[in-house]
């Protein structure tokens, strides 16, 4: 009889246990799923640019630059000066060619129409002097003959024929004849802005 017994407190206690873990569990399946629900909501619908900046901020005339941007929670996006149709993105670049020195503003609108907006400026400075192609009829001639050279130059501010200082035309494709007296090297040169050159050497022998 006495064993009946223990065995009945037994099985009791082992339901109660059951009982109460199962009320316990059932507890606390709300509060799971409110944390959940709160770390979504933690992400927020705040309006943020996130980056906008450009790879390198000073380039030359004639180069272009790469300018990212990223933004969260955005119905649009535009750029000031205009570049292209833009669009939300977490992360997007696209190419520019300002050709003076530029001040880019990013204006995005939230999904409750506030604004953010950022900027920074780009500078630019001159394009280098560039001799585009260069040729010469004969690097050996009879005293006498003609040489006649051939080229092109590009954001130049002048072109000149070193030793003898001839000053050529300023044109994208030229040629010039010279008769050489002596045997001499010479050197075609493209200035440039701030004291910036490109040069072109070659030698003609006279017999």
């Amino acid at each position: 009889m006495r064993r009946v017994t223990i065995t009945l407190w037994v099985a009791l206690a082992l339901a109660l246990l059951n009982l109460s873990w199962t009320f316990l569990q059932r507890r606390n399946v709300p509060h799971r799923m409110q944390r959940t629900s709160a770390g979504v909501a933690d992400r927020g619908t705040d309006l943020k640019i996130l980056s906008f900046y450009a790879t390198s901020g000073e380039i030359r005339d004639g180069d272009r630059e790469i300018l990212c941007y990223g933004v969260q929670n955005a119905k649009s996006v535009r750029m000031e000066p205009p570049v292209e149709e833009l669009r939300p993105a977490l992360t997007r670049c696209l190419s520019v060619e300002p050709h003076a020195n530029m001040r880019y503003r990013l204006i995005a609108e939230g999904l409750d129409g506030g604004l953010a907006e950022a900027s920074f400026e780009v500078r630019v400075k001159p394009a280098l002097p560039y001799i585009l192609f260069f040729a010469v009829s004969h690097k050996e001639i009879q005293r006498g003959d003609a040489v006649t050279m051939c080229y092109g130059v590009a954001h130049a501010n002048s072109v000149e024929l070193q030793p003898i200082g001839w000053q050529l035309a300023l044109i994208a494709s030229n040629c010039a004849r010279f008769y050489p007296k002596i045997s001499h090297n010479y050197t075609l040169v493209a200035h440039g802005t701030e004291g910036l050159t490109d040069k072109e050497r070659f030698r003609v022998g006279v017999r």
